[in-house]
């Protein structure tokens, strides 16, 4: 795969490096690219409901005679 650089504030940077044991990752870059791929794939949708708050919502609304 082809890759390409892109500049992150040292601060950052720093962060993640010391993020790595935890994540089980080898390098900033890694971390860096499974966290762009997960944004990009939706992933992190803050629009997206787990199924339990769907269950929540629908009881909610079912108690408030909506459905």
């Amino acid at each position: 795969m082809t890759t390409r650089g892109v500049e992150i504030p040292e601060e950052i940077f720093v962060e993640l490096e010391d993020l790595l044991p935890k994540l089980d990752m080898s390098s900033v870059d890694e971390c860096v690219t499974f966290i762009l791929k997960a944004l990009l794939s939706g992933e992190f949708d803050e629009g997206e409901l787990s199924s339990e708050e769907e269950e929540q919502m629908k009881e909610r609304l079912a108690d408030l005679g909506y459905m």
